[in-house]
């Protein structure tokens, strides 16, 4: 029942109007000699390729907007995640029977993300 109402609040969220991320769609960069071929004289393709590089920017910026939204969500679970192993008991399904073991690491605005949600061993 869990699985089906935390898809139910995705769904709902995701589809909310102004609630969604803005989806970042790369550009398609132009090719001047089809353009050239198919007939497009030169400031047409000046044309395209100014609207080409506003596009890039566009989409590099919604990159790095989305990556910093995503890496605040995910440290704020992560804080959300230490806060309730520090005060629940551990159940069955708390014990490490895959033997992964994540670096314990903090998480630092580099770009890189490490998630470590077990306690720390002094």
């Amino acid at each position: 029942m869990k699985p089906l109402i935390l898809s139910a609040a995705m769904l709902a969220i995701i589809t909310a109007p102004g609630t969604a991320q803005e989806m970042c769609i790369e550009p398609i960069r132009p090719e001047a000699a089809h353009l050239l071929d198919a007939g497009f004289s030169g400031a047409e393709v000046r044309a395209e390729f100014r609207r080409y590089f506003s596009e890039v920017e566009h989409y590099l910026n919604c990159l790095n907007e989305t990556s910093a939204q995503i890496r605040d969500d995910a440290q704020a679970a992560a804080n959300d995640y230490q806060h309730v192993l520090e005060t629940t008991e551990p159940g069955p399904t708390d014990q490490d029977v895959d033997g992964f073991l994540p670096p314990s690491v903090d998480m630092t605005d580099t770009g890189k993300l490490y998630l470590d949600h077990r306690p720390r061993t002094p």
